[in-house]
């Protein structure tokens, strides 16, 4: 026993120490220590034949239910779940309405079909709703099948265009008397037929392609009524919308929005109240989307049902970048590279070549035997002929606007990309623009080029124009009316008006031959003229990771490969995509392209093609294995649980409680990222000495969970409360501890990923104690830089909690405790004042500094005179109107009777570790030292330095590469790698990235790098600091 936890047993919720969570989870009230058990299920037993069973009774009959549902599904399918879905299923048998993003091939349609059956069997209501009649045969002959297999028979009803027309009446006529237990229908049938279900309430609801059941959205509106919510409730739900919309816009124009937000949660409670006094059923959406963004009724599955729908992941990619010299027969290269690698490949043209270019080429392609079609808008009928390979190859413009490089995943069909030019854009280099968009996609261009004393102005410009845009076409007309007549505006619109003024005015000064000139020097961007304007030729790194990641999308097996070929007829373009890439992907090199090394990548592009075809066709082949599983990830804040959930792409958020989780796919995992918002636990402060249980000569802390006061932010434990302003108003992490134990209900695994200290280790074993009841499979995620690669390569080498740095950790806390509270006890008795406090460390510090003071105040002044008979006088504490020693300074002349001149050799110091931070940023930017300890954390959360709180000047073999690369670039004959090897694991303080501050600033501009929190000034001066330190270690010495 190392410590003792209140209120986390799992069957009564009172004290228990962690050996006994770690053994069933129970204390010693509700099981004695002389129980032997084996099982759940005898401890189940014991519990309930001593009438102690309390809280632990839904764990075990969640479980029990989840076992039952396991042996129901591989009955009915004839195979076990594979790990997703035992996660779907678990979700659904907690009753978590959820969106399911996951590959093609893992089950997402036959999980949702069994999971209706399942209800069915047990007497409740489910409707199915899919994209195609085809699929509704399907499921319906699927369903029928499973429930031969299982000796069911539940009422289906279908229906769909297949059926003849007194099948289709007939089928109305049951869903009129509610004679079914399942309906599956398409999405088309809420459109047609609604008015037949409308005073229906389903208790399951299975939509599958999320995409297609969007195409209309009133269908949102429809599904929240067949799930049980009144017009009126749905009517509230959508004003809760309108109204943060509103809030959102008076942030934007610097506007207090708390009268919204007290109105929105009050219309939340009442959202709240009516969900607990009526019966509602459960939602489950298939399929990532691209069309959510464009209805405001989306926005229902959150405020309704608290979850988002989700988006495919763009960054998770296993591609191989080729790149070719562009030759004045391009057309001729793309036509080679389809007729040596074949068809499933898309072409992109580079959007400053336009459509025209795309015909041009298509025809080309036409012209010499390669089936190809023009792809410049959504055409599903064109989809399904290239998927069944009636088309090789589809033709489209690069840009993230482009159907043809969103919304698209074919993982069977589509092999290859081919990029007939470098991905980039023109911008006019011109003030005279009215519409914020292109005001703002050319100031954020430009911004490195202006002169260095407008560069901060440029930035808040630029955050002033992303703080109202997009804007509609009619906003951006008036704007245009009211800047040519020199009127004002209302609301909204008038503050679009005044930002879009600034950034006019301001580009009119800042626009001059000196920043044309040094657009035409830089390596990145190309100036172009026509006629007597002149355009900004840029790179589209956007475009390219959209366009290329159609050729590599996940699937049961992982992530298919896929090729992609830049065909390069833009060298500063191409080189600026190059360095974008490294930015927006942590890593990105192209491969010069030979035949011979594109063909083996080939082989294996087309194996994992076989292994869908195999899926699909239900031969799994013997070699996949269940490669995709669901962790739940444990970090300290909402920072860095944004900072690695945006790694993988777009995260989508739910909600549970005031619990916000993150889940964004990770390639071998599907992660639920959850803060724990720093430590869980504290030491209580009225049992044993002072929180800390002494028996029998070892000491045995006693912690109960944080609770923090929701008016004044105070901290405490054990009260109901606040102990400095008495509120009962407060937020517990009991609450979070609950959710956190819901999830891991839910998931395959547990991952602990808090700092790598005696701190964060800690914390990690209150997780672990705390969660080992309901999941097993806990592990530690240790990393010293929140990086994509570092993040990955801990999950990799994921271990066990280190049981000695823990141990650490409370005998530190042990020993605040005791020498905190007794000396601070000793100044309340003293100043009647129960706010000071004493620490452990402060302490002794403050009484060296108090001895010193008295020392030198016993030291005495003394003034030494001479007399002119030769008399030396001593006077003590003399009061002087004037400084003897400037008075004897006064007539003193020096003579330098000899020069040497000498050469040093100075090297550069070493990185910074804690304290050498520390003493700069208070020398060099009066930073005190909380200041620059807080500023070094979010630094590092937001995944742009190492770990801060370190003793090493070790130097890694990546921070090596940092160096190297920054310091080639600028002084090639300048880099001198060094080590400075210290013992230990962990490393000096230093970036992660070779961008230097000003590099920073301007790719956050263009919004290649975002942050999940806003950057200031003292981010940025603390950051310049500690990079030019580190680069500086990495150079050659200086002789002086």
């Amino acid at each position: 026993m190392r410590s003792i936890y209140h209120g986390l047993c799992v069957n009564c919720e009172g004290a228990i120490s962690d050996d006994r969570l770690l053994w069933m989870g129970v204390c010693e009230n509700c099981v004695e220590r002389t129980e032997t058990l084996k099982s759940r299920e005898q401890l189940l037993k014991i519990l309930r034949e001593k009438g102690r069973l309390y809280f632990a009774e839904e764990i075990f009959l969640f479980q029990q239910k989840f076992r039952e549902f396991s042996q129901f599904f591989k009955k009915a399918v004839g195979q076990r779940m594979w790990s997703l879905q035992e996660t779907w299923a678990r979700r659904i048998l907690l009753n978590s309405n959820f969106s399911i993003v996951a590959p093609t091939g893992v089950g997402k349609t036959v999980l949702g079909t069994v999971s209706a059956l399942y209800f069915a069997v047990n007497g409740r209501k489910s409707y199915i709703i899919l994209p195609t009649a085809l699929l509704v045969q399907q499921v319906a002959e699927r369903l029928d099948v499973f429930s031969k297999r299982l000796g069911v028979n539940p009422r289906v009803v279908c229906y769909h265009a297949g059926m003849s027309d007194s099948e289709r009446r007939g089928a109305l006529e049951k869903v009129a008397r509610g004679e079914f237990e399942i309906l599956i229908t398409t999405e088309r049938f809420l459109i047609n037929h609604f008015k037949i279900v409308k005073n229906k309430t389903f208790d399951f609801v299975f939509v599958d392609d999320v995409d297609s059941f969007l195409k209309s959205p009133k269908n949102i509106d429809k599904i929240m009524k067949l799930l049980g919510f009144s017009d009126e409730i749905i009517a509230t739900a959508f004003r809760i919308v309108e109204l943060r919309r509103e809030a959102s816009r008076l942030r934007r124009m610097e506007k207090s929005p708390e009268q919204i937000v007290d109105e929105v949660e009050r219309l939340r409670n009442q959202i709240e109240e009516y969900k607990r006094q009526n019966k509602i059923g459960l939602l489950v959406v298939s399929g990532a989307t691209v069309k959510a963004k464009r209805t405001k009724r989306i926005k229902l599955f959150e405020e309704l049902l608290n979850f988002q729908i989700g988006f495919q992941p763009e960054f998770l990619r296993n591609i191989k970048d080729y790149y070719l010299k562009a030759e004045a027969g391009m057309e001729q290269q793309v036509l080679s590279l389809i007729q040596r690698f074949g068809g499933g490949c898309l072409i992109f043209v580079p959007s400053v070549l336009g459509r025209e270019h795309v015909a041009k080429l298509n025809a080309f392609l036409n012209a010499n035997g390669v089936k190809s079609y023009a792809y410049m808008k959504m055409d599903e009928e064109m989809l399904e002929k290239f998927q069944n390979g009636e088309y090789e190859v589809l033709v489209g413009v690069a840009s993230y606007r482009s159907p043809l490089a969103r919304g698209i995943d074919l993982p069977e069909r589509i092999r290859y990309v081919i990029f007939a030019g470098v991905p980039r854009s023109e911008i006019q280099l011109s003030w005279n623009e009215y519409n914020p968009v292109k005001l703002l996609m050319l100031l954020k261009n430009i911004r490195e080029f202006l002169d260095a004393n407008i560069q901060d102005r440029a930035s808040q410009v630029i955050n002033a124009l992303r703080s109202v845009v997009p804007v509609n076409k009619q906003t951006v007309e008036m704007v245009k009316e009211a800047i040519e007549k020199g009127t004002t505006l209302e609301g909204f619109d008038e503050h679009v008006r005044r930002i879009v003024l600034e950034a006019r005015n301001f580009l009119k000064e800042a626009i001059n031959p000196k920043v044309v000139e040094a657009i035409s020097k830089s390596k990145e961007v190309s100036l172009k003229q026509k006629g007597n304007e002149f355009y900004l030729v840029v790179a589209d790194p956007v475009a390219y990771v959209q366009a290329s990641g159609r050729a590599s999308r996940m699937f049961a097996g992982g992530i298919t490969r896929g090729a992609s070929f830049i065909l390069v007829d833009d060298e500063k373009a191409f080189y600026a995509l190059r360095k974008q890439l490294e930015f927006m992907l942590g890593e990105f090199s192209p491969i010069e392209f030979s035949f011979k090394t594109a063909e083996r990548w080939f082989k294996k592009i087309d194996e994992d093609r076989q292994t869908i075809r195999d899926i699909n066709e239900g031969r799994i082949s013997k070699r996949l294995k269940d490669f995709i599983k669901t962790a739940l990830l444990i970090v300290e804040s909402p920072t860095k649980a944004r900072t690695i959930s945006r790694f993988f792409g777009k995260p989508f958020k739910r909600k549970i409680g005031n619990v916000t989780v993150f889940e964004v796919s990770a390639g071998e995992f599907v992660l639920n990222i959850v803060a724990s918002m720093g430590h869980i636990y504290d030491l209580v402060s009225g049992e044993g000495f002072h929180g800390v249980k002494v028996e029998g000569g070892r000491f045995i802390p006693i912690y109960d969970f944080i609770k923090k006061c929701r008016k004044c932010g105070e901290q405490f434990t054990g009260l109901d409360f606040c102990p400095k302003c008495k509120s009962q108003e407060y937020y517990s992490k009991k609450e979070l501890v609950k959710v956190m134990r819901k999830i891991a209900l839910e998931v395959n695994r547990v991952f602990v990923a808090t700092d790598p200290d005696i701190e964060g280790e800690k914390i990690a074993y209150d997780v672990y104690c705390s969660l080992y009841s309901v999941n097993r499979h806990i592990e530690r995620l240790e990393f010293h830089e929140i990086t994509k690669k570092a993040f990955l390569q801990a999950v990799k080498e994921r271990r066990e909690i280190n049981i000695k740095m823990v141990e650490a950790q409370l005998v530190r806390r042990i020993e605040d405790r005791w020498i905190g509270f007794e000396l601070s006890q000793k100044l309340w008795d003293r100043f009647q004042n129960y706010k000071l406090s004493a620490g452990r460390v402060q302490t002794p510090v403050l009484g060296w500094i108090i001895e010193r003071t008295s020392e030198s105040r016993k030291k005495k002044r003394v003034l030494s005179a001479v007399l002119s008979n030769g008399l030396r006088v001593f006077i003590e504490n003399p009061k002087l109107s004037f400084s003897p020693r400037n008075l004897a300074l006064k007539n003193l002349k020096a003579k330098i009777s000899a020069l040497v001149e000498e050469e040093h050799t100075l090297n550069p110091p070493p990185p910074y570790t804690t304290d050498t931070l520390l003493r700069d940023a208070s020398a060099k930017l009066g930073f005190p030292a909380p200041k620059t300890m807080m500023i070094a954390q979010d630094l590092f959360e937001m995944g742009l330095c190492t770990y801060h709180r370190t003793d090493a000047t070790t130097v890694s073999t990546v921070g090596i590469g940092i160096a190297k690369e920054y310091i080639q670039e600028r002084y090639p004959s300048l880099f001198v790698p060094r080590r400075y090897a210290m013992e230990g694991a962990h490393e000096c303080i230093r970036p992660t990235r070779a961008i230097d501050v000003e590099r920073l600033k301007n790719l956050i501009s263009l919004g290649l790098l975002r942050f999940p929190k806003k950057l200031t000034q003292d981010h940025f001066q603390l950051y310049d600091l500690i990079f030019k330190r580190f680069i500086a270690s990495q150079m050659k010495e200086a002789r002086v």
